[in-house]
C-alpha cells in the first residue's frame, strides 16, 4: 500500500543482460533487478535468494506457526525458554544492544500492544492499553547468556522482530549477491527498504527519491546510492493512486500508543539492519535525543520530515562525518 521509495527508470543498453524477478515476502513484495546475469544464471540466483528470504521469515516471523518466535509467544509462564537457534539467539542479543543504543525506543517485545492498534480494528480503550502495556517491553525480559535462555517476567511475551528481520534479510541477500559476483543490482523490499550494489549503468550512482505522502507527485528528497541501503519509515501511507492515510503500526514503547505526529524518516547507510533500526527509532525519539542516538551509529544521511496537517514540510537533514562528529544539522 505504501510507496515511499522508488527508483527512476532510465533507458539502458538493450543488449545489456538485465534480470528482474519478484515474490511475496514478509507481508510485502520483494523485487530484484540484477545486471550482467544471463537468464539461466539469474534464475538460479533468484531461487537461492527466494529460499533464503523465506528461511529468514520463518525464523523471525511471529505469524508463522511452525517458527520459533511464534512458539515463544505462546508461552504464558515466567519460566526460562531455551533459544535453540544460534542465529535467533544472536538476534536477541543484538536487539537488546539496539534497545540500549536507542534509549529504549527500539523494543522487540511490543507485539501484543501493537496488535491492539492493528489498522482496521476499533481503537482499544485506555484500560485495555494499560493492561496489555504493563506486560510488554524489554523491561519484562531477562537473559541467561550461559544457557542461551530468555524469560518474560510477566509470562506474556509479544516478540516482534519486524524491522530487524527485514534488515537482516537484506544483509543476507547482499552476501548471496557478492558470493555470486554480482556487481550491479537493486533490491526493493516493499518500497520502504532498498539495497543497491555498484552504480547505475548510466551514471555514478543509483538515484532514489522519497515521495511526499501528503502531496502525490512531490519529491521530499533525493538520495545518491552506491553500495548503500535506504530505509524509510512513516505513519502516513501513500498508495500508488495518491491516496494517503494514517497508520497505527508504529507504537511508542513508553506510552503504548501509536505515534500521532506525522513523520517520514529516511536513512541512507551501509548496513540495512542499522538503517531499519535508525528509521524506526527516529519515528519515536524526541529531537533533543537525536544526537545521543546518532553518535551510536554509522550512517551517511538521515532525513527527518515532520508532516503537518496542511501538508507543510520542514525537512531536517543530518549528515555524518566519521572524522569530526557530532552531526551536521541542515
Amino acid at each position: 500500500m505504501a510507496t515511499f521509495l522508488f527508483y527512476p527508470l532510465y533507458k539502458m543498453n538493450p543488449d545489456r543482460e538485465i534480470f528482474v524477478r519478484s515474490f511475496p515476502a514478509m507481508g510485502t513484495r520483494f523485487d530484484m533487478l540484477v545486471l550482467g546475469q544471463a537468464n539461466e544464471r539469474g534464475e538460479l540466483l533468484f531461487q537461492e535468494i527466494h529460499r533464503e528470504v523465506d528461511r529468514i521469515e520463518n525464523l523471525f516471523s511471529r505469524f508463522r506457526e511452525d517458527g520459533p518466535v511464534w512458539k515463544i509467544n505462546q508461552q504464558r509462564h515466567a519460566q526460562w525458554i531455551e533459544v535453540d537457534s544460534e542465529e535467533l539467539w544472536q538476534a536477541f542479543l543484538i536487539c537488546r544492544e539496539y534497545h540500549r543504543k536507542t534509549l529504549g525506543v527500539f523494543d522487540i517485545n511490543m507485539g501484543e500492544v501493537a496488535a491492539l492498534w492493528k489498522d482496521g480494528k476499533e481503537a482499544p480503550t485506555e484500560n485495555e492499553v494499560a493492561e496489555q502495556f504493563r506486560f510488554s517491553g524489554m523491561k519484562e525480559m531477562e537473559f541467561e547468556e550461559s544457557r542461551h535462555c530468555i524469560r518474560f517476567l510477566s509470562g506474556k511475551p509479544g516478540i516482534d522482530f519486524g524491522a530487524y528481520g527485514k534488515g537482516y534479510a537484506l544483509e543476507q541477500v547482499r552476501k548471496i549477491l557478492h558470493t555470486n559476483e554480482v556487481r550491479q543490482a537493486v533490491i526493493n523490499f516493499g518500497d520502504s527498504s532498498i539495497l543497491t550494489l555498484g552504480k547505475h549503468p548510466s551514471g555514478e550512482y543509483w538515484p532514489m527519491s522519497v515521495r511526499n505522502p501528503l502531496k502525490p507527485g512531490e519529491i521530499l528528497h533525493e538520495f545518491r546510492m552506491n553500495n548503500h541501503s535506504l530505509t524509510t519509515s512513516s505513519n502516513r501511507l501513500l498508495a500508488d493512486d495518491g491516496w494517503s492515510r494514517k497508520s497505527n503500526h508504529i507504537i511508542h514503547p513508553v506510552t503504548g500508543k501509536p505515534v500521532n505526529e506525522g513523520r517520514s524518516i529516511s536513512v541512507l547507510c551501509k548496513s540495512p539492519v542499522e538503517g531499519e533500526i535508525l528509521s524506526t527509532a527516529f519515528m519515536l525519539l524526541s529531537p533533543e535525543h537525536y544526537d545521543a542516538v546518532l553518535n551510536e551509529f554509522e550512517y551517511d544521511e538521515i532525513v527527518v520530515v515532520p508532516l503537518g496537517s496542511e501538508a507543510s514540510i520542514q525537512k531536517k537533514q543530518f549528515l555524518c562525518n566519521d572524522l569530526t562528529k557530532p552531526n551536521l544539522l541542515i
